[in-house]
């Protein structure tokens, strides 16, 4: 989640936040920059890290300025990632930050608070070069975050006494968070002490996909975030990236699709898309993968399959009935090998279609359609 949506669940939680505006619509700069007083910090919406130091996070002294640097930071595009929206947000008069978060453990079937004296930076950094300013305490759900817990955390990072309360009553609505929402983590970082209280200057949340069907939060991002091609992937059951290159990708295994993608990245081939149609994979599900990639309308499609559950015969029919389907279909390339290769090879050879066994001629043929 963007650091807006997740400053919305916060406010909900009543963590204590700076006053700020968002602005969604770039056609709405103007009207909404005039609705605030400045100075005050423009901060970028956008899907990365860092965003400082990508200089995405400036401050404005007046109005024209922050004008100015909103039309900026929507016209940024970095590491293919869009600026979504800008909040504006007023200046907080900081004493000390501090890093604080509730993070799941999946594998440990626990949680973990986790917190900082030296926030305001990257948490990684802190850990790797100084790990002894790292307060962790695990706790398992039905135990959850207790009282005496968030005590003990507050007393750890030296809050001034008449600030221990907020510091405790704020751990626990981060917690609280977690649970209500089935996070994978709540972040905030920093949380800063102001003449008048704590403060959650920037905001992080990891929200589960798996949790859809029971936390409406989760389907209204879904919606808002996915595209239309994503949405119809999702729906038929595989996993789906779009890329910006011009090689549909069509293959079956996380690691083997990401293997994929490496290799034709090294070889200065740009694949449109990451698309793992998973394992034991229908007939219905690798044409529904076939005709989305269609839609994509890219200059060629490499189909790699290495059949363990999955068939190759099956395969084979899927992509015999998209061709006869579909028309002005971009040049299929299609690696088989595994169960059933030879019946998927013969039943492709009888409709006129080639397929190769090895991974790396299928490549240098999809570079050669390419560049020829």
């Amino acid at each position: 989640m963007l650091e807006y949506e997740s400053k919305r669940i916060f406010n909900r939680f009543d963590i204590p936040l700076a006053k700020n505006i968002i602005i969604e619509d770039r056609e709405n700069v103007e009207e909404k920059v005039n609705q605030f007083k400045f100075p005050a910090i423009i901060k970028s919406q956008i899907a990365i890290g860092s965003r400082k130091k990508a200089g995405l996070i400036k401050i404005a002294k007046s109005k024209e300025e922050a004008i100015s640097l909103c039309k900026e930071f929507f016209s940024r595009v970095v590491a293919g990632f869009k600026v979504e929206a800008i909040l504006i947000e007023e200046l907080a008069q900081i004493e000390h930050e501090y890093y604080c978060s509730i993070a799941l453990d999946a594998s440990g079937r626990q949680f973990f608070i986790i917190a900082s004296k030296e926030g305001g930076i990257d948490i990684e950094q802190v850990s790797k070069n100084n790990p002894e300013a790292i307060i962790k305490e695990s706790f398992t759900y039905n135990e959850g975050l207790s009282e005496n817990l968030a005590i003990k955390i507050s007393k750890q990072l030296d809050f001034p006494s008449e600030f221990l309360d907020s510091a405790k009553d704020l751990f626990l609505k981060l917690w609280n968070i977690t649970k209500d929402l089935e996070a994978q983590l709540v972040e905030i970082n920093p949380l800063v002490l102001t003449p008048s209280g704590l403060v959650a200057v920037d905001g992080k949340m990891i929200l589960d996909d798996d949790t859809a069907f029971r936390q409406p939060i989760v389907q209204e991002l879904q919606a808002k975030k996915l595209s239309e091609l994503e949405k119809s992937a999702k729906e038929a059951g595989f996993s789906f990236v779009e890329l910006e290159g011009e090689i549909g990708i069509l293959a079956n295994g996380a690691g083997l699709t990401m293997a994929l993608l490496d290799v034709l990245s090294e070889l200065k081939l740009k694949p449109a898309n990451f698309l793992d149609v998973g394992g034991g994979a229908s007939k219905e599900r690798v044409y529904k993968a076939l005709e989305l990639l269609f839609k994509m309308n890219p200059k060629a499609v490499l189909v790699n399959i290495f059949g363990g559950i999955t068939r190759c015969d099956v395969v084979a029919e899927a992509i015999i009935q998209s061709l006869k389907d579909f028309t002005d279909t971009p040049p299929l390339v299609i690696r088989l090998t595994g169960t059933n290769d030879e019946l998927g090879i013969k039943l492709l050879n009888d409709e006129g279609l080639t397929a190769f066994q090895n991974v790396i001629d299928a490549i240098q043929k999809v570079k050669e359609v390419v560049e020829g």
